[in-house]
């Protein structure tokens, strides 16, 4: 198997035991976890014989690799378990908070982008110029702030002297929906934009030098010519790579977001889940994440192995 197809096959097979580490991971970090799940189902002031029926009940009291092999065996028929907590689906509660999350990550990567490529560009035309300096320690300072903290400061800075965006909670109108994606989506796009930056600044600076480029200005293009239709161009699949990586961190950079900002997202699930000890919707939280990931980083290989000609390779 030759050519972009193979390239693409390989890479999807690669995912598969990765995301069933990522599985048996959770699972046995949550099996070390303190507590009861058991004890916790069935109330405080149960009998211990009512706690292991609940346990026996639950799998609970079965070894660990059973209870993984009998986890992946349910995700691949598309059950994710109940609920110790509610007794609902968990593929259901988590089918009404994918999209917010998915919505917010998705939009927060799209603004990153598009303040990514003018800021990269600006600095890519004249390095160690003035702009390049301000870009490069815009990046650095960038990179060293936590997302929490750019959370709290965007609702004390921005929403709460300006009134203009919600705090808290999505509202009831659409126009409350809109407002209260503003801010969350810009602290999205700011955890991630620093090296989204930085590595589109680099290559095309490394550009600069290239044969093509070289050959690009003997036949008279200069400037934001030479930047677009060469540099920028070939500096695509690079920025792809970045991108699927930062588009994976963004995903997670949605539990602080979604808890600052009190989004009833997978974000906030999750952490009601972790701190209940809720196993199967933990899980479930767990296995929906790992796969988005895995579909980002395997779209991004698709997307280099289309723009790029030179992903030939040979299986």
């Amino acid at each position: 198997m030759n050519g972009r197809f193979g390239f693409v096959a390989r890479r999807f097979v690669s995912l598969v035991p990765l995301t069933l580490g990522v599985l048996l991971l959770t699972m046995l970090l949550l099996s070390l976890a303190p507590g009861d799940p058991a004890r916790m189902v069935a109330g405080p002031r149960a009998p211990q014989s009512q706690v292991d029926a609940v346990a026996h009940q639950l799998g609970l009291d079965q070894p660990v690799w059973q209870r993984y092999l009998d986890y992946v065996g349910h995700v691949i028929t598309g059950n994710l378990g109940t609920s110790f907590k509610t007794g609902q689906s968990v593929a259901g509660q988590l089918g009404e908070q994918l999209p917010l999350t998915m919505a917010l990550a998705g939009f927060g990567v799209l603004l990153a982008l598009v303040l990514t490529v003018p800021l990269a560009v600006a600095a890519a035309r004249k390095p160690d110029g003035a702009v390049d300096h301000v870009v490069r320690l815009l990046a650095v300072f960038g990179i060293g702030l936590p997302t929490f903290w750019v959370a709290i400061m965007a609702i004390r800075l921005i929403a709460l002297p300006t009134g203009w965006f919600p705090v808290a909670g999505m509202g009831d109108t659409l126009a409350s929906h809109l407002g209260a994606f503003v801010l969350p989506c810009l602290v999205v796009a700011l955890s991630i934009l620093a090296p989204m930056i930085r590595s589109l600044r680099a290559t095309m600076i490394e550009l600069h030098e290239a044969e093509f480029v070289l050959a690009a200005r003997t036949l008279g293009y200069r400037g934001g010519s030479l930047l677009r239709r060469f540099q920028l161009r070939n500096a695509i699949s690079p920025l792809v790579a970045v991108t699927a990586a930062q588009a994976g961190y963004a995903l997670f950079g949605t539990v602080v977001v979604e808890v600052a900002f009190t989004l009833p997202g997978m974000g906030q699930g999750l952490v009601v889940a972790a701190r209940t000890q809720d196993f199967p919707l933990v899980q479930g939280y767990v296995v929906v994440f790992a796969a988005l990931v895995v579909a980002l980083y395997l779209l991004a290989d698709v997307v280099t192995a289309v723009v790029d000609p030179r992903v030939r390779i040979a299986a």
